[in-house]
């Protein structure tokens, strides 16, 4: 009787605990989102206090790195979740990670073309762009 009541209380706290982690059916594709979404906001804050050609590239070209490293983990995401792909029915516990990415994406544009119509032409900034510009391509690509 004493190893019944035992293996119902293990049996009870182990639900228990797995039910306290087990979280949400989107916790893995909000994670990746705010690695994007952390990695676009430091970018953005490192193109608008660029304050040299050499600056602006670096900020691309670590931003080029995070999008290399976090692409393929987007890609799997919207693999495993195709109902993400559609932007007008974005699930509830989506919404909040997409709103985060249209208020970065509008702050994005308003650094870039301060930005780059200040250095664009530089040849950093014009190698550190392609570099961005592959690595975008590169992290979306299936291997």
């Amino acid at each position: 009787m004493r190893k019944r009541i035992l293996w119902g209380i293990l049996f009870l706290a182990v639900t228990v605990a797995l039910m306290a982690c087990g979280g949400g059916k989107y916790d893995d594709a909000n994670d990746v989102s705010n690695q994007f979404a952390e990695a676009t906001e430091n970018y953005v804050n490192d193109i608008a206090k660029a304050d040299s050609a050499s600056a602006v590239a670096r900020a691309i070209n670590t931003y080029a790195d995070k999008v290399e490293k976090l692409g393929p983990k987007m890609r799997a995401m919207l693999e495993k979740y195709p109902e993400l792909k559609d932007r007008n029915n974005i699930p509830e516990e989506m919404k909040e990670s997409r709103k985060r990415q249209n208020a970065l994406a509008s702050k994005m544009g308003q650094a870039l073309m301060t930005t780059m119509m200040k250095y664009g032409s530089d040849p950093q900034v014009m190698q550190a762009q392609r570099h961005l510009q592959e690595a975008r391509k590169s992290s979306m690509k299936k291997k």
